[in-house]
């Protein structure tokens, strides 16, 4: 009778083949490398808030004093009154703009239709330096430079591609069944964009809002070219601050900031998580 060898049992608590260790491995060392870019990305502002607090470069005790010399200070108040206003007129402008622009490009069918889309997204690839100078001449000519107008419709031109892209986005989330479904129904082309389009691009517009004012907020290199004495802007003064006063008021100016910057980002968050009702006529 012949009979064959017995194999040898498997054990059930046999390791795994290597291959599967390195795969397992890839997400933490993914998750670790994400980790130190955030932190190199988070340390300058680690590091400028201390000094905020002290009463100078270093930290020696805690103290509010450059704070104080930062809101009894008329030019940097004035500074952020300036940034203040010509960003919330600009991003409005953007939306006013862009949201129209946005459902045109997407629903619309007409001649140029590319090139006027490449227009309008244009900001985003010429290097600022050169739309800088083309607004320089433009001022120069017009006699505008140096006025609150010319920043804001600069700045709004500058924030209106963000707009768009957002906006354009965010249609790709409507079925465009429902304005179909209107037509049929006898509801013209605005109502149908006020009462069925505008309500469901409520997070892409506050996003592109939102978006654009941090983006006018935050310009500095047109702002330096066309602003004024009296339309100077935060970061044109922030700038001009390091370059030639280099007071240590500008740490509390970075800190305050940076604070701002994290509450849009909750606020944004929260709005985020609201749900969009499809409206109906």
């Amino acid at each position: 009778m012949i009979t064959t060898p017995a194999r040898p049992a498997v054990r059930s608590d046999s390791a795994p083949p290597r291959r599967g260790v390195r795969r397992n491995a890839l997400p933490a060392f993914s998750t670790i490398a994400a980790w130190m870019v955030y932190l190199y990305l988070v340390l300058p502002s680690l590091t400028v808030i201390p000094i905020s607090f002290s009463q100078g470069y270093s930290f020696s005790s805690f103290s509010l004093k450059l704070y104080q010399q930062l809101f009894q200070s008329s030019g940097w108040m004035s500074s952020m009154a300036n940034s203040a206003i010509i960003a919330t007129i600009a991003s409005s402008l953007a939306i006013v703009a862009g949201v129209p622009a946005a459902y045109a490009f997407s629903r619309g069918r007409f001649r140029g239709k590319s090139i006027a889309q490449l227009l309008v997204v244009c900001p985003l690839f010429v290097p600022v330096i050169v739309i800088s100078l083309g607004i320089y001449f433009l001022g120069a000519k017009t006699g505008t430079l140096g006025s609150h107008s010319i920043l804001v419709l600069a700045h709004s031109m500058y924030a209106m591609p963000f707009v768009v892209v957002m906006v354009l986005s965010g249609l790709r989330q409507v079925d465009p069944s429902l304005e179909r479904a209107a037509y049929i129904m006898g509801a013209s082309t605005v109502r149908i964009f006020f009462q069925i389009i505008l309500p469901q691009l409520r997070i892409s517009i506050i996003a592109g809002w939102v978006f654009s004012f941090l983006v006018s907020f935050d310009e500095v290199i047109i702002a330096w070219f066309i602003s004024g004495p009296d339309t100077q802007t935060l970061p044109v003064r922030m700038y001009s601050s390091i370059m030639w006063d280099n007071t240590p008021e500008i740490a509390a100016v970075s800190t305050l900031l940076t604070a701002l910057s994290l509450l849009i980002c909750l606020v944004m968050i929260r709005v985020g998580g609201i749900k969009t009702v499809t409206p109906s006529l």
